[in-house]
C-alpha cells in the first residue's frame, strides 16, 4: 500500500472554511440522512457522522379518490385535515382529494416525490394509418444486417424503422461541467445505510453493528479514501427514464455519480493526482490489490457482526460442500423460512437480521478485464463489508469440463481455481461443475446450464442454508449507483406489492411519454384487467397457486391458500410478505408469441422432452399440442433474486422430472405454486427519441396480425402477449437502444463513455465516428460523464481498447 500526496496543496482560509461549514448546515442536501458533505482538502478533518433526517420521512401520505371497485383500495373517511395537512393531499386525476385512514399501495406517490402528474399523451385517432406513415422511410439497401432490411419491404411492420429516429446524445453529454457550481464544488459521501444502532434500529434488530475493516486495513467508518462520492443534483438537459422510474422503485434520482466518485475507492484513477481531476478527492492511499482478501474481510466481517443473525448464520461459507443429494427431510430442513429471522426490512418484531448471497456467474476460461475486477471490489465492499454481513458476494464459477473430479481431489479443486480466477478473487470464488446434477434430478434428463442455469442455485441453497435469498448476478452486468441502495430499494418495492392483480402488472412495461404518472398507469392497467376478464378476453386474475391440472405426480404448491375471494381483498393481502422472485424485466405469457424457447418444456407430459443432439443443439422443432394447456410465464434476463421457498419448488419439481428453458422456469414454478413473484420497473434509458406513438405501438402492444405483419385486432389486457410481441425473433431488435435488455447495444457504449473509454457512434446515414478517449473530457476532466445510478446490460469485453466488441 502506498500514500498519494498531490503535488499541489491549497491552503483554505479560516474564514472560508467556516463559511462552508455555515453553508452545509443551512443546505437542505444536508438533511437528506444517506449523505455526508466531504472535503476536498486531504485532512484530517471528519464531518458531523449523525446525518440529519429527512424532514418529509414519516409524514402521513395522502390518498387518492377511489374510482374503481377493486382497483384501488376502498377509501374511508378521516377526521377532518388541518389546512397544513390538507396542502400535503395528492390530488387524484379528478382533482377530488380523499383522505383515508388505510396504508396506501405502494403505487400511491409520496408527496415528496412529484409536483404534478405527468398526463399521458395524446394517441393518434387512427394508430394503423399512423404506422403506414412512420413505415415510409429510407429503408437501406446493404446486406449483412440482421433483421435483414429488405424483407421488411411491404410489410406493415418492420423491426429496423427506430434506427433512423434520431440519436439521444444528451446522455452523453450530460458533463460534470453542466452541474450546480455549489454541488460540483461539494461532493458529498453517500452513504444509503440504515441508522445503524440507534433506538429506533435496536427495537427492530438483534445485535450491534460493528464497522468492518475495508481493503486498506481501516475501519470503514475511520475511511474517507473508502467513500463513494456524489454529486447533488443532475447535469442539465439530462433525459428521463424511457421505461420504469426512480420514483417507482423509491431509487435516489437527485444525485449522480462520474467515473472517479464512483470508482476511485476502488482503483480507478489509482495512477493519476488529485489536482488533475477538478473537484475530486482522491483517495489519499492505494492498496496493493492483489494482496486484497476480500473473502477474509467478509468472513472478519461476519465475525464481529455475528450477533445480528442467527446461530446458523454466522460461520463462513463452506467453499466445497458436499455434492450428496440430501434426503427429504434434511432438504426440507435447509430449504426452511426460520422463525426467528426477519425476511425483509418492513417487519416490526424484533428479529435477527436476513442474510443475502450474491452469487456472480463465470465460468473456466472467462478473461477477467481490470473493469470486471473493479466492479466486484464494488460489489463486496458496498453489499458485504459497508452492511455489516447482510450480503455475501461470491464469484461462482462453473467449471465446464465435467470430466474433472474437483469435488473428490483437493489438489485438483486448487489447480483449476487457480487457473481461471485472478489472485485477488480467489478466495470468494466456488467452483460448481453440471457432474452434480444427473445423480440429483435424473429424472430431467438434461443438465446443460445453458438450459437449466438454475440446478446450481438450488444446490448452493441447500448447501448453505444460512442465506435467506440468492441473488443471481452476471460478470456483464454494472451499476453506476450504489450496489446497496439499488438492492434495498429493489427487494422493499417488491416486499410492498399487494398480491392482487400482481401477476398482470408483471407482464406489462411502465413507459412515462405513454402511460403518464406511475399511479395513474396501475389503476388503469388495473380496470383494462377486469374489464377484460369480465368480457373473458382473457383469463380470470391470478390468485392463489395454479398447479397443472395435469401433473403427474401432482404438484403440491408451497404458497399459500388466499384468506379470501378475490373480490373481497382490499389490495391488502400480500402487502409487506417477502417477495419469492424478483425480476427485472417483465414476466409475461408466451402461448400467443413466437418467441423461440416457449416450447422448451421437460416431462409436464410424461417422458415429453427436448432431445439435443451435437448436429441439434437447440431442438427448435420440438413441440407438443398440448401445450398450449400449459400456463407458463418467461422473463428476459437472469439478473433475478430468491426466496429458499422459491428455490425449494424448483428443487422439487426437478425431482420428479418436471423442468422449462431457464427464463420460463422460476417464474412459472411461482405461478404454479402460488409464490410471490415481482417485477421491479427500475429506470432504464434508450439511446433514442422515440416518438411516444410509436413506443406504445412497439412495447404495448396486444393484437393479432395480418399475413403482411399489421395489427388486426388488440386484446384487452394481453400486453406483450400476441402475435405482434416484441419478444418475437425479429421483433426483438427493438430493444437494441435499451440500457437494460441481454442482447442492446446501448449499455456497452454508454458505459465506456461514461469511463472515457473510447466508442464507435454512427448517426443515422453518417459515417461512424470514434467518440471519447483521452482528451475528450476536457484539461481537469471537468466535461466527464455524470450519471444517476443506472443498471447496465450487457456491458462485455471492457478491455480498454476494444472499441468494439
Amino acid at each position: 500500500m502506498f500514500v498519494r500526496s498531490p503535488r499541489r496543496f491549497a491552503i483554505l482560509s479560516f474564514v472560508a472554511f467556516v463559511f462552508m461549514l455555515v453553508v452545509l448546515q443551512q443546505s437542505p442536501w444536508a438533511k437528506e440522512r444517506v449523505y455526508e458533505q466531504m472535503t476536498l482538502l486531504n485532512s484530517a478533518y471528519r464531518p458531523y457522522q449523525e446525518p440529519i433526517p429527512n424532514n418529509s420521512q414519516g409524514q402521513p401520505q395522502a390518498p387518492l379518490e377511489d374510482e374503481w371497485q377493486h382497483t384501488v383500495p376502498a377509501a374511508t373517511s378521516t377526521p377532518a385535515v388541518t389546512q397544513a395537512e390538507a396542502s400535503q393531499t395528492i390530488k387524484s386525476p379528478s382533482n377530488d382529494p380523499v383522505s383515508s385512514t388505510k396504508p396506501q399501495p405502494p403505487w400511491r406517490t409520496a408527496p415528496s416525490r412529484i409536483g404534478n402528474f405527468i398526463p399521458p399523451f395524446a394517441q393518434p385517432a387512427n394508430m394503423k394509418e399512423y404506422m403506414k406513415k412512420m413505415l415510409k422511410w429510407e429503408r437501406p439497401s446493404w446486406d449483412g444486417h440482421w433483421p435483414p432490411f429488405a424483407d421488411y419491404i411491404g410489410k406493415e411492420y418492420d423491426p429496423n424503422r427506430w434506427e433512423q429516429f434520431d440519436m439521444d446524445f444528451s446522455v452523453y453529454n450530460a458533463g460534470h461541467d453542466d452541474l450546480n457550481s455549489t454541488a460540483v464544488n461539494n461532493p458529498i459521501a453517500y452513504k444509503p445505510f440504515p441508522k445503524y444502532n440507534n433506538p429506533e434500529w435496536q427495537e427492530k434488530w438483534h445485535g450491534e453493528y460493528v464497522p468492518c475493516i475495508g481493503p486498506r486495513g481501516v475501519a470503514l467508518n475511520e475511511s474517507m479514501d473508502d467513500e463513494v462520492q456524489a454529486y447533488r443534483g443532475l447535469p442539465h438537459g439530462f433525459p428521463k427514464a424511457y421505461a420504469g422510474g426512480y420514483d417507482v422503485i423509491g431509487l435516489d434520482e437527485d444525485v449522480c455519480f462520474d467515473r472517479y466518485s464512483r470508482y476511485g475507492p476502488y482503483g480507478y484513477g489509482d495512477d493519476q493526482f488529485p489536482e488533475e481531476v477538478k473537484d475530486w478527492r482522491a483517495p489519499e492511499t492505494v492498496p496493493e490489490w492483489d494482496e486484497v482478501k476480500w473473502g477474509e474481510l467478509q468472513d472478519l466481517c461476519l465475525e464481529v457482526n455475528k450477533h445480528r443473525y442467527r446461530p446458523e448464520a454466522r460461520s463462513p461459507i463452506v467453499k466445497i460442500p458436499s455434492t450428496t443429494l440430501p434426503a427429504p427431510a434434511a432438504a426440507s430442513s435447509a430449504f426452511a423460512i426460520p422463525t426467528d429471522t426477519s425476511r425483509s426490512n418492513l417487519e416490526d418484531q424484533k428479529k435477527y437480521h436476513h442474510r443475502t448471497a450474491i452469487l456472480i456467474r463465470a465460468w473456466t476460461g472467462y478473461k477477467y478485464e481490470e473493469n470486471d475486477i473493479t466492479a466486484i471490489r464494488a460489489m463486496v465492499s458496498e453489499l458485504s463489508l459497508q452492511s455489516g454481513g447482510e450480503y455475501a458476494v461470491f464469484l461462482y464459477v462453473h467449471v465446464k469440463d465435467r470430466e474433472l473430479k474437483i469435488f473428490e481431489d483437493q489438489a485438483l479443486y486448487d489447480r483449476v481455481l487457480e487457473e481461471n480466477v485472478p489472485v485477488e478473487l480467489r478466495d470468494i470464488a466456488i467452483l460448481w461443475s453440471e457432474a452434480i446434477f444427473p445423480e440429483w434430478y435424473p429424472k430431467v434428463m438434461d443438465w446443460q446450464v445453458y438450459w437449466q442455469q438454475f440446478m446450481c442455485l438450488q444446490w448452493f441453497s441447500l448447501t448453505h442454508p444460512e442465506f435467506d435469498y440468492v441473488w443471481n448476478w452476471e460478470t456483464d452486468a454494472r451499476y453506476t449507483g450504489h450496489h446497496y441502495h439499488f438492492f434495498e430499494k429493489i427487494s422493499e418495492f417488491a416486499d410492498k406489492q399487494p398480491r392482487k392483480l400482481l401477476w398482470e402488472r408483471n407482464k406489462r412495461y411502465y413507459l412515462p411519454d405513454v402511460h403518464g404518472d406511475y399511479q395513474s398507469f396501475v389503476e388503469q392497467t388495473h380496470k383494462d384487467v377486469l374489464n377484460a376478464s369480465a368480457n373473458s378476453l382473457i383469463p380470470s386474475p391470478v390468485w392463489g397457486p395454479r398447479p397443472w391440472a395435469r401433473a403427474d405426480p401432482p404438484q403440491k404448491p408451497l404458497g399459500p391458500t388466499p384468506p379470501t375471494s378475490f373480490e373481497d381483498d382490499d389490495f391488502t393481502w400480500g402487502v409487506n410478505e417477502p417477495a419469492d422472485f424478483i425480476t427485472l424485466l417483465p414476466m409475461w405469457d408466451p402461448r400467443n408469441t413466437t418467441w423461440s424457447y416457449k416450447d422448451k418444456i421437460w416431462n409436464y407430459l410424461p417422458n415429453i422432452r427436448p432431445i439435443f443432439t451435437p448436429e441439434d443443439g437447440q431442438a427448435d422443432w420440438f413441440t407438443h399440442p398440448d401445450f398450449e394447456e400449459i400456463d407458463r410465464r418467461v422473463f428476459i434476463n437472469t439478473v433475478v433474486r430468491f426466496s429458499k421457498r422459491m428455490l425449494q419448488a424448483m428443487h422439487e419439481e426437478n425431482l420428479v422430472g418436471r423442468s422449462m428453458q431457464a427464463e420460463m422456469w422460476p417464474s412459472t414454478v411461482a405461478l404454479q405454486h402460488g409464490l410471490k413473484a415481482v417485477y421491479a420497473p427500475h429506470p432504464i434509458f434508450n439511446d433514442r427519441h422515440w416518438p411516444a406513438a410509436y413506443t406504445e405501438a412497439i412495447f404495448d402492444t396486444a393484437s393479432s396480425v395480418n399475413e403482411l405483419g399489421g395489427a388486426v385486432e388488440s386484446r384487452q389486457g394481453a400486453w406483450c402477449e400476441e402475435a405482434d410481441s416484441p419478444y418475437n425473433h425479429d421483433r426483438e431488435f427493438n430493444f437494441q437502444g435499451w440500457s437494460w435488455y441481454y442482447a442492446s447495444r446501448f449499455p456497452r457504449n454508454l458505459y465506456r463513455r461514461w469511463l472515457n473509454w473510447p466508442i464507435s457512434m454512427q448517426k443515422w446515414g453518417e459515417e461512424e465516428h470514434i467518440n471519447g478517449g483521452y482528451g475528450s473530457d476536457g484539461r481537469l476532466e471537468e466535461k466527464r460523464m455524470c450519471l444517476p445510478g443506472i443498471l447496465l446490460h450487457p456491458v462485455k469485453r471492457m478491455k480498454k481498447d476494444l472499441i468494439k466488441p
